[in-house]
C-alpha cells in the first residue's frame, strides 16, 4: 500500500521491502546510482527512501 503524499510527490512508489534492501544495499558500498540502476528507480525515489523521507523508517 503507498501513502497519498508518496503517490503525488514525483517520487515512484516503493514498497516496505524494498526500501530496505536499498537501505541494505547502501550498508554493503553500492552507490546511490548503483542501488537506481539495480532496482530500476529513479535517484531522486531512492535518496528520498535512503534519507527518511518515506513512512517505512
Amino acid at each position: 500500500m503507498y501513502t497519498d503524499a508518496e503517490l503525488k510527490d514525483g517520487a515512484e512508489p516503493v514498497d516496505a521491502d524494498k526500501c530496505t534492501e536499498m537501505r541494505c544495499a547502501v550498508e554493503l558500498g553500492y552507490t546511490l546510482h548503483a542501488i537506481s540502476e539495480l532496482f530500476e528507480f529513479k535517484e531522486k525515489t531512492v535518496q528520498q527512501h535512503l534519507h527518511n523521507d518515506c513512512k517505512h523508517y
